[in-house]
C-alpha cells in the first residue's frame, strides 16, 4: 500500500515537471470547438481563455505568453495581425519606459539607498518608529521605480538592522553597541566571526552562537531557542518583512507611473473614449496623483498600524522599555560611510524633481499648464518623460576640474592622464539600463493591450459585460463596485497585476456603460484593487523577496495579509465615494457615450425595420 502511494505522489511530481509541454498542446485541442464556432465572439474568447489561463498558471514565461496574441487572433479571424502588433507601443508604455530608465539612473547613482538610511536615521530605535522609518522610504520610492527594485534594496539593510537588534535583545548589549561602533570589526573571541553583508557593500559582524540566524537559508523557528526572548524576536522578524512588502506595494497606486495596472487604466480608458469619438479619459500623471497619493497614504498608515497589533498584540500602543541604542548608532555609521552627497546624485535629484515638475504642470486641472500652449492631442506625459531619458545619456557624471572625483585623485597624488581627465562618461549608458529594464514587463503589457483591443473589436468585453449587467443592474454603483474590487483583489493575490488588470479592465469598462454608468466609476477601483496583493508569496515580487528571506511562513503572510486586504478594499470604496468621484464627476454618464448609446439604438432599428420590410416583400412575392 505505501509501495502504490509512494509511486503516485511520483508519477504527480513528474506531471507537475512536466506540465508546460501538457498544458500547452492539450489545452488548445480541449478548447478547441470553441474556436471552430461561426461566432467571432466565441473565436475571442477562445484566444482569451488559453492567453488567460497560460498566465494564471504560468505555463510559459509571462514575457512569451504576452507574444501568443501576435498568433492566435489574426489566425481566428478576430483581428487584423497590424492591429494587433500595433497595440504592444501604445503612448502609455512610452510614459512607463521613460519612468523606469530615469529609476535606473536613481539606482546606479544609489540615491535611492541615501534617501532609505536617512529616512532611517531620523525615526527612533523603537520597532514601532523603526518600523516606520523602513516602510515610508519604500512607499515613497515605489512611486517612482520598480517596486522590485525598491524592495531588494531594503532588505539587506533589513537584514543588518535585525541582526543588531537582535544583539541588543541578549545580556551583553553594550558588546554589540562596541562592535557596531567599531564598523568592520572581524575579530571576535575564539577566531570565529559571520558576515553578514548590507546595503553598503560592509559587514556587520555577529557572534558565533548566531551563525544559525542567517536569514538566506534558515527557519528563524527552528533557532529560536539559542537566544532569548525568542518569541518577540521572531514576531519582530516577521512584522519587519511584511512591513517592506505592504509598503512597497502601496506606493505604487499613488502615481500613475507607479505600477502597471495604472497604465493599463488609462490606455484602456483612453481607447474606450477614442472610440466613441471623445477626448481622452482625463486621466493624467497630475489628476491621478491627486487621487491616488491620499488613498495610498492611508493604506500605509493602516499597514503600520495593524503589523504593530500582529507584533505586539495587545501590547502594541505601549512605550517599548528596550532602546536598541545599537540599531541608531548602525544606521548613523551606516549613513555616514555614505559620504557627502555626489555630484552624479545632485544631477540625478534635480533631474528627478523636474520631470515630476513637468508631470504635474501639463495638465494641474486648477489651472493651465504648458500642455495648453500645444494643440490638443500633441502632448502627453510621455514626452517629459522621453525628453529627461534622454537628458541622463547626454549629460557628463563628471566634468573635469570641477567635480569632487577629480579633484580627489589630485590630492591624492595618483596620476591622471588626459585622456583619462577629459574622456566623456554619461550620467547613464545603455549597457546599463538593458540590464535594468524589465523588458518582460513591458512585454507583459504589450500583450495585454493586444488583448484587449481583440476582446473590445470582437464584441467579447460587450458580451460579458452584459452577462454581468444582468446579475448587477439591481445594485448600486458603490455596491457593484466593492463586488468588483473583491473578486479582483482575491485574483491579483495568484496571478500577475499586469494579467489581472488587463483581464478585468475592459469588461467592467462595458459593464459600466451597459448599465449607464461612467466607466471610471468601476474601471478606477478595479486598477487600484489589482495592488491589492498582500495575501500570498506570488502575488507580487515584493511579495516573493522578502518570504525567500526565510522570516516568514505562507500562513505568516495570509493572516497578516487578508486583513489588509479586506480593508483596503473597503478604504478603496470609501475614497470612491469622498473625493475619487467628485473630482472626477463620475456622478454624471458623459453626454457622448449616451449619444453613441442612442446612434446605436437607432442604427438597430434601422436595420431591424429593412429586415422586417424585407420579409414583407420576400412574403407577398412568396404569396404571389
Amino acid at each position: 500500500m505505501a509501495r502504490a502511494k509512494n509511486e503516485i505522489i511520483r508519477c504527480l511530481k513528474i506531471l507537475l515537471m512536466w506540465r508546460t509541454v501538457f498544458i500547452s498542446f492539450l489545452l488548445p485541442i480541449l478548447l478547441l470547438p470553441i474556436a471552430l464556432s461561426e461566432s467571432k465572439v466565441a473565436r475571442a474568447a477562445y484566444g482569451v481563455l488559453i492567453i488567460g489561463i497560460f498566465w494564471v498558471f504560468e505555463v510559459l514565461p509571462l514575457a512569451v505568453t504576452s507574444l501568443l496574441p501576435v498568433l492566435i487572433f489574426p489566425l481566428l479571424g478576430v483581428a487584423k495581425v497590424s492591429v494587433v502588433c500595433s497595440s504592444y507601443f501604445k503612448d502609455t508604455l512610452m510614459l512607463f519606459l521613460g519612468s523606469l530608465i530615469v529609476a535606473v539612473a536613481v539606482e546606479k547613482w544609489n540615491l535611492h539607498k541615501r534617501i532609505a538610511l536617512r529616512a532611517l536615521t531620523l525615526v527612533g530605535p523603537n520597532p514601532r518608529w523603526l518600523m516606520l522609518g523602513i516602510m515610508l522610504p519604500c512607499w515613497f520610492l515605489s512611486m517612482w521605480m520598480s517596486n522590485t527594485a525598491t524592495t531588494a534594496m531594503m532588505v539587506p539593510i533589513l537584514n543588518a538592522i535585525l541582526h543588531v537588534m537582535k544583539e541588543s535583545m541578549t545580556d551583553e548589549p553594550a558588546e554589540e553597541t562596541e562592535l557596531v561602533e567599531q564598523g568592520l570589526d572581524k575579530t571576535i573571541e575564539n577566531g570565529e566571526v559571520v558576515h553578514v553583508e548590507t546595503l553598503e557593500g560592509e559587514e556587520v559582524s555577529i557572534k558565533p552562537r548566531e551563525r544559525d540566524v542567517d536569514s538566506r537559508d534558515i527557519d528563524l523557528e527552528s533557532s529560536a531557542p539559542n537566544f532569548s526572548p525568542n518569541d518577540q524576536f521572531i514576531r519582530l522578524t516577521k512584522t519587519f518583512a511584511l512591513c517592506t512588502a505592504f509598503a512597497a506595494n502601496t506606493g505604487g497606486m499613488a502615481t500613475l507611473t507607479g505600477t502597471p495596472p495604472n497604465i493599463i487604466l488609462k490606455t484602456i480608458a483612453d481607447d474606450i473614449y477614442e472610440k466613441r469619438g471623445l477626448p481622452d479619459s482625463g486621466i493624467s500623471f497630475a489628476s491621478w496623483l491627486i487621487v491616488g497619493f491620499p488613498l495610498s497614504l492611508i493604506c500605509l498608515i493602516i499597514s503600520w498600524i495593524w503589523l504593530q497589533v500582529f507584533y505586539a498584540g495587545s501590547r502594541c500602543l505601549k512605550n517599548e522599555s528596550d532602546s536598541y541604542e545599537s540599531v541608531r548608532v548602525y544606521l548613523k555609521k551606516a549613513y555616514k560611510r555614505l559620504g557627502p552627497m555626489t555630484f552624479q546624485e545632485i544631477v540625478v535629484l534635480i533631474v528627478f524633481i523636474v520631470l515630476a515638475l513637468l508631470w504635474m504642470t501639463r495638465k494641474p486641472q486648477v489651472v493651465p499648464g504648458w500642455g495648453d500652449l500645444f494643440e490638443t492631442g500633441y502632448t502627453g506625459d510621455s514626452i517629459p518623460a522621453v525628453l529627461i531619458a534622454a537628458f541622463l545619456f547626454a549629460f557628463p557624471s563628471h566634468i573635469p576640474f570641477i567635480t569632487k572625483e577629480t579633484r580627489k585623485d589630485e590630492e591624492e597624488g595618483r596620476t591622471v592622464s588626459d585622456e583619462e581627465k577629459w574622456k566623456f562618461q554619461p550620467l547613464l549608458d545603455w549597457e546599463t539600463v538593458n540590464q535594468k529594464i524589465p523588458w518582460g514587463v513591458l512585454l507583459l503589457m504589450g500583450g495585454g493591450f493586444a488583448v484587449a483591443a481583440a476582446c473590445e473589436s470582437s464584441g467579447l468585453s460587450e458580451w460579458v459585460s452584459e452577462q454581468l449587467a444582468l446579475v448587477m443592474k439591481s445594485m448600486s454603483t458603490y455596491l457593484a463596485a466593492l463586488i468588483l474590487s473583491i473578486m479582483v483583489a482575491l485574483a491579483t493575490n495568484v496571478t500577475s497585476n499586469s494579467a489581472t488588470a488587463t483581464l478585468f479592465l475592459p469588461i467592467v469598462g462595458e459593464l459600466a456603460i451597459s448599465l449607464k454608468v461612467h466607466p471610471l466609476s468601476f474601471m478606477i477601483p478595479v486598477a487600484i484593487a489589482c495592488s491589492f496583493a498582500f495575501m500570498l508569496p506570488v502575488g507580487t515580487p515584493p511579495n516573493a523577496i522578502v518570504f525567500s528571506t526565510g522570516y516568514l511562513k505562507v500562513k505568516d503572510m495570509v493572516i497578516a495579509g487578508s486583513f489588509i486586504n479586506l480593508v483596503t478594499v473597503l478604504v478603496l470604496i470609501l475614497a470612491m465615494v469622498l473625493w475619487i468621484t467628485p473630482f472626477y464627476n463620475l456622478n454624471e454618464f458623459p453626454e457622448g457615450f449616451l449619444k453613441t448609446a442612442m446612434n446605436e439604438t437607432i442604427v438597430d432599428l434601422n436595420i431591424t425595420s429593412v429586415n422586417n420590410a424585407s420579409n414583407y416583400v420576400s412574403y407577398n412575392i412568396t404569396s404571389s
